[in-house]
């Protein structure tokens, strides 16, 4: 009956669990990053993938002055109102919301009449780093508190695991001479719980109780900190109100909200425990808190705000209720085989592959869902934190079937040496859980490469005597970039030359010259097809401008390059 209602629990909250999210990207801006314009614009203008939100907005001068300016969203573009520029190499610094509640930013660096050298790197914001490390440090221990802590809640209330409140069964034993399994008498209860047995179970829901209430006092903190992180604050900002309202204003909010609801539920199913006849109580608060759970971590973050949301935001639900069950049940399954209790034991090995199987489908799927292409599985920080999880999660089976295939039969067969082995191997997996979490809080602070494939032109201008090439790579998802360049004289007009040829190198990486003849597209632009970034880094850029047949102007610099596509 208890598993019916679990079912049923389970798809009522997938059906109001898919609202519709993205991880915004840049993708145009006007003027374009590395660009070059005759004249000072008035007005700046970012189109990304979806609505945003600006925070900060900085403006910094050739003299490297920076400047707070104003900006205004409309849809999907924020236009920023720009002073009086001066001839020279500008940076705009922006932040803004994104709706999966993650701060976004970036840099844009153009000129206004001629290129000079750039604001120095300590002209712009690089981010407080004790706020995130605070940042990270404070989700480790949600992440902790709400799969440890309320999955472990779960799992003793639903699965009979005995507690400090309630008289276990006598540990299993054998009848001299008849190998049967277990004593009959194991199967009532013992008439009391000794004191070392009492204080072992006492512990573990003293464990328990410990995360969920440390759950409690972070989860408010970590409002603050995404604040101050969104505002590219420092600490000291946590008090002024601005930083609460940015946070709070996210999807995150509702996030930090409904964890907070399943903290407490939690928290009052052991209390519901320890008063008479409220087992059934506890038994419900429990599975809402699970519940809300997994609803919580499916309202915000990257993963459950990819599209489609239909797919990605109820696979992360089942992600989570999936992980929750599984490690939650680590912590009270030592309590059990401490108390020789091994039918919870067999409980859990009957019913963990149905959990595994739906942790491991949904897992897939929001793997492809975030990475774009396999190779970003090494070439991108998502992926590689990534790669650490699947490499800790394997060992995590690896030992988990070590636990159900052999450990766990030679304890129900009453073998002593099984339940000290089981203590250690189970104590290991929870030291694994816990560097899963750790490396999963990560991802606050790694873009997934499918919100990379979406990302901004990269603009090259090359500028000489006689000539300026400005060269734009636009990243195409999956396929080679399509790349322009638009030729001018020393006046901005369209210079006409009879062929164009760009070549690429990178000399450090060991990839030899790539050229590629350009296609004339319309009146001083042309098309090159088949160039591809393999590897980001310095890159040797060249255009060979052909102006007749005894005229020729080379234009050539070093400039880093991303990787693309």
């Amino acid at each position: 009956m208890r598993i019916h209602i679990f079912v049923i629990a389970l798809l009522t909250a997938l059906v109001q669990s898919s609202a519709v999210f993205g991880h915004a990207s840049l993708v145009r801006a006007e003027p374009a990053d590395g660009a070059l314009v005759a004249e000072p614009p008035v007005l700046m203008r970012l189109t990304f993938n979806e609505p945003v939100t600006p925070l900060v907005i900085r403006l910094i001068a050739p003299d490297g002055a920076a400047t707070t300016v104003a900006a205004s969203a409309e849809n999907t573009t924020v236009t920023v109102k720009l002073p009086a520029l001066v001839r020279g190499t500008h940076v705009l610094s922006w932040r803004v919301i994104s709706a999966d509640g993650h701060p976004v930013g970036g840099s844009l660096v153009f000129s206004v009449g001629e290129a000079s050298a750039p604001p120095g790197p300590g002209a712009l914001p690089a981010g407080d780093p004790l706020v995130r490390a605070a940042l990270w440090m404070a989700k480790v221990i949600i992440y902790l508190a709400l799969m440890i802590g309320i999955g472990g809640a779960f799992f003793r209330m639903w699965f009979d695991v005995p507690s400090a409140h309630t008289r276990p069964r006598v540990a299993p034993s054998t009848h001299p001479g008849t190998g049967s399994r277990e004593n009959p008498e194991s199967l009532v209860p013992g008439p009391r719980l000794r004191e070392d047995e009492r204080a072992s179970q006492a512990w573990i829901d003293r464990a328990l109780i410990g995360l969920i209430a440390a759950g409690l006092l972070v989860t408010p903190l970590s409002v603050g900190l995404q604040g101050l992180d969104a505002l590219d604050l420092r600490l000291p900002a946590l008090a002024q109100r601005l930083v609460w309202e940015t946070s709070l204003g996210t999807s995150y909010g509702m996030t930090a909200i409904t964890a907070m609801i399943a903290l407490f539920a939690g928290l009052f199913a052991f209390e519901a425990e320890s008063r008479t006849n409220g087992h059934s109580m506890a038994g419900a608060l429990s599975l809402a808190a699970l519940m809300a759970t997994g609803l919580a971590l499916a309202l915000s973050g990257h993963t459950s705000n990819a599209s489609p949301q239909m797919l990605t935001r109820p696979s992360v639900f089942v992600h989570v209720i999936c992980v929750a069950f599984w490690v939650g049940a680590l912590l009270p399954l030592v309590a059990a085989v401490q108390a020789g209790e091994g039918n919870a034991l067999g409980r859990f090995s009957h019913a963990i592959p149905y959990p595994l199987a739906g942790l491991v489908i949904s897992g897939i799927v929001l793997a492809v869902v975030q990475l774009d292409r396999v190779d970003a599985l090494w070439t991108t920080s998502y992926g590689i934190v990534l790669s650490c999880k699947i490499a800790a999660v394997v060992a995590l089976l690896a030992l988990a079937a070590l636990n159900r295939y052999v450990f766990t039969p030679r304890y129900q067969h009453g073998n002593v040496a099984a339940s000290g082995s089981l203590t250690k191997t189970l104590t290991v997996e929870l030291c694994l859980v816990a560097a899963i979490l750790a490396l999963v809080a990560l991802w606050r602070f790694t873009p997934p490469p499918r919100a990379l494939a979406a990302f901004e032109p990269v603009e090259v201008h090359l500028h000489g005597t006689r000539a300026m090439a400005q060269v734009s790579l636009m990243p195409v998802r999956a396929r080679d970039p399509r790349v322009r360049v638009e030729v001018l004289d020393g006046e901005f007009n369209v210079l006409p030359v009879k062929e164009v040829t760009m070549t690429l190198a990178n000399p450090a990486a060991g990839i030899e010259p790539v050229r590629r003849a350009a296609v004339h597209d319309r009146d001083g632009h042309w098309r090159v097809a088949g160039l591809r970034i393999p590897v980001s880094g310095q890159w040797i850029v060249r255009v060979d401008l052909l102006i007749d047949d005894f005229d020729k102007i080379v234009l050539e610099d070093q400039v880093d390059l991303p990787r693309l596509p």
